[in-house]
């Protein structure tokens, strides 16, 4: 582990730390409050768009999508509520090393290592809590299960129904989006092919996953023959996303966009309805109206909120006035 002190401000302090696990050393931040600790901490979690600690792409993989900085922004509105936090870029993503693109088995391996590390700070109080954004919200419920729970949980725009059904809902609706025209179907085929591809290729690529077919599902698009590897998917078609809820006991605030056209609204009910079932009493459920699924304000017309979600330009957004301040309410309540 190194540390380099990199700001300063009133509030908070940046410190970038890195954490030993098997095979990378990953690269992060501790936010930690001003003043003398030791305080709660948070592990910040990101989804399957957030590569770099920031919850951003990492621009080798997605280049030209606008920076959220929506782990920022948490972490120093936390520090000024005296919680202290960690967030982290991913294994080969930004400062880490190790393979870029790993799959979910490791990804939840290295963010079980990280938790272990949050743990047994010397600036953590004893009281450590996860937030998990979309995916990682997931990754949350395995880490809880395999690496012990968290003493408060924060699950962002988690995915409850199956990979085959948020597939299908994503994919239909760009599908919905070329039905509005020619000039429409134009400016997919233009700015995003492989999104246009993969609409046209879902029937397909659901079939394959729901006869368990993976790793591969063919389809011609527009006389071309065109391939999908779905390996990817195995470990989260073998762990289904709503079977994970009953791994975590801790008190958890399930946070949802109303406007989310990543992962429907209706998964934010299915996900508290689950973790009562399994016999979680300290649940809470917020949607935020007019947020989308990262928190942040889409354009008001459809036609520009769709073509934003394909190119990812909805990432430039600003957040909405109620984010991340929820968050820090409840991690306040529940951590000091």
């Amino acid at each position: 582990m190194g540390t380099r002190s990199v700001s300063r401000t009133r509030s908070f302090r940046d410190e970038d730390r890195w954490v030993e696990v098997e095979g990378a050393t990953l690269a992060g931040t501790l936010t930690l409050p001003a003043g003398e600790g030791p305080w709660p901490v948070t592990l910040l979690l990101g989804g399957t768009f957030s590569d770099l600690r920031d919850a951003d792409v990492d621009p080798r993989l997605w280049p030209g999508v606008p920076k959220r900085h929506m782990y920022a922004i948490l972490a120093r509105g936390l520090a000024g509520a005296g919680i202290a936090s960690f967030r982290f870029d991913r294994r080969g993503a930004g400062e880490s090393k190790g393979e870029l693109g790993v799959r979910r088995g490791q990804e939840v391996a290295d963010a079980g290592a990280v938790w272990r590390w949050v743990r047994s700070l010397p600036e953590c109080n004893g009281r450590a809590a996860m937030l998990g954004h979309s995916a990682g919200a997931y990754v949350l419920c395995r880490v809880a299960l395999e690496e012990g729970q968290p003493d408060a949980a924060v699950l962002q725009g988690a995915l409850y129904r199956s990979i085959a059904a948020l597939l299908e809902y994503n994919y239909r609706l760009i599908r919905d989006y070329m039905r509005l025209g020619e000039s429409e179907v134009a400016w997919v085929k233009e700015h995003s092919p492989k999104a246009y591809e993969d609409a046209m290729m879902m029937p397909a690529i659901v079939t394959a996953i729901e006869n368990r077919e993976p790793p591969l599902a063919t389809a011609e698009v527009d006389g071309v023959t065109r391939t999908r590897d779905l390996s990817s998917l195995r470990y989260d078609l073998d762990l289904p996303p709503e079977d994970q809820f009953r791994h975590l006991a801790a008190p958890a605030l399930v946070l949802h966009g109303a406007e989310d056209l990543n992962v429907p609204t209706e998964d934010a009910f299915e996900t508290a309805r689950a973790l009562w079932a399994a016999g979680n009493r300290d649940v809470e459920l917020r949607v935020i109206p007019g947020a989308n699924h990262s928190f942040q304000l889409d354009a008001d017309d459809y036609a520009t909120r769709v073509r934003e979600k394909i190119t990812m330009k909805n990432f430039g957004r600003p957040f909405h006035q109620q984010y991340p301040g929820v968050v820090i309410d409840y991690l306040a309540r529940k951590l000091l």
